[in-house]
């Protein structure tokens, strides 16, 4: 069976539309931030709640830190941080951050487009950071590569640009399999040759560092995936119904249901985070109920 998508569900293109559209063990005692950030947005907004800057847009892409326990936003106009009532920009860069994802503490991976103030090629390529987004190095791809979904644990990388590639130490890519067309990756933390892919036809895996896929008969179809401890594996479908897999994704639990999702992610506490159109929203209690954290400006680019 083939995995590319030219196609998606009508909600899923909506989603992807609106992305594209743009010029690990628990812990009850996190690390203090320790990055220097910019003045916070503009004070709580609507039901004291803190709001996204307007000119951040909508959020590409999410993560839960596992050095501070502190949600991190990939946005329009760079990284930003949630820590409480407070959002903050990590470091001066705007980089318009596409692809965004955590491959451990402090330690991301992105791609995108150079903000104003960025002296780098149109798209950037792979990006990383060590020191939880304060600055970024360029590592490959620069002015070639806008890799918009993107799948990490350490040094391995799964990029999707139109082409699945993957690299181990972020300069040399080989292909992975060529039938799949991913519009979310989600990497084992404890092996990082077995990945999960979300297709048309549902979530497939593989376990032999995105050589080959298979589809996972019976799952539920997934629109975004989660993978904090390679005991918990998470997923959103297309209409927001939340799922949760403790197998990689051999059988799966049904859990909350929110609005259609634009990003998602979740931590190695067992927390749950989605962002809408309009919101962003946290379940402590492994995704069976949501709250709001922070708004967002609807139909940010």
């Amino acid at each position: 069976m083939s995995y590319a998508h030219p196609v998606l569900l009508t909600t899923t293109l909506v989603i992807v539309g609106a992305l594209a559209g743009c010029t690990s063990s628990d812990s009850d005692d996190p690390a203090d931030a320790t990055h220097s950030v910019s003045s916070p947005a503009p004070g709580p907004g609507v039901d004291g709640l803190p709001a996204v800057p307007p000119e951040a847009g909508h959020v590409h892409g999410m993560a839960v830190n596992p050095a501070d326990g502190l949600l991190y936003l990939g946005t329009h106009s760079g990284t930003l941080i949630l820590d409480g009532d407070t959002i903050s920009q990590v470091g001066d860069s705007t980089i318009d951050l596409m692809g965004f994802t955590a491959a451990g503490p402090d330690h991301f991976y992105a791609s995108g487009h150079p903000g104003p103030q960025d002296d780098l090629p149109n798209p950037v390529g792979l990006i990383e950071s060590a020191d939880g987004g304060e600055t970024w190095v360029p590592l490959s791809h620069l002015g070639e590569s806008d890799f918009h979904t993107l799948g990490a644990t350490g040094e391995q990388v799964y990029g999707f640009n139109g082409q699945l590639l993957v690299t181990t130490n972020g300069a040399d890519w080989v292909p992975g399999a060529a039938d799949v067309a991913p519009v979310s990756l989600a990497v084992d933390p404890g092996d990082p040759d077995r990945v999960v892919a979300t297709t048309e036809h549902g979530p497939a895996i593989s376990e032999d560092g995105g050589t080959s896929f298979a589809h996972l008969d019976g799952a539920p179809l997934l629109l975004f995936v989660a993978w904090p401890s390679s005991e918990a594996l998470w997923g959103v479908s297309p209409d927001g119904a939340i799922y949760a897999s403790a197998d990689a994704g051999g059988s799966w639990d049904a859990r909350g249901q929110v609005d259609v999702p634009s990003a998602f992610t979740a931590g190695q506490d067992g927390s749950v985070v989605v962002a809408t159109e309009t919101q962003i929203l946290t379940s402590g209690d492994r995704g069976q109920t949501f709250e709001p954290v922070a708004h967002l400006s609807a139909g940010g680019h």
